[in-house]
């Protein structure tokens, strides 16, 4: 009976520390990898999911990456095979808050839902 009751409550905290995504949960990652989501694309700039909590700073450019299913026969696998691919740059303009970063595209073709990766 108990465990019943114990498998939608894993569920939901599963679900929650997903949702969390870069508001806590990527913490650790961004201070490391400082990479984060591309949020919106409004003409030549965009919101990240990277803020002053990751140390992110105006100035700072960032690889813009996405990640595409690679095409193929894949045999004796049963997951998707994805490749990295460089889309563009960005250089934040400013940052929003402790999460989240404007930046101005300086080339490529961004889009939501790409990744941006700090230039080391």
């Amino acid at each position: 009976m108990k465990s019943k009751k114990l498998v939608p409550a894993l569920l939901f905290l599963a679900f929650f520390i997903v949702l969390s995504g870069c508001a806590s949960f990527g913490g650790a990652g961004h201070k490391y990898l400082m990479k984060g989501q591309i949020l919106e694309v409004n003409n030549q700039e965009t919101y990240l999911c990277i803020g002053s909590a990751e140390g992110a700073k105006a100035g700072q450019q960032f690889t813009v990456y996405r990640y595409i299913k690679a095409m193929g026969s894949v045999e004796k696998q049963s997951l998707p095979r994805y490749k990295r691919e460089v889309v563009g740059t960005v250089k934040i303009s400013e940052v929003v808050d402790e999460h989240f970063a404007k930046a101005t595209i300086l080339n490529g073709d961004i889009k939501t839902n790409d990744v941006a990766e700090l230039n080391r």
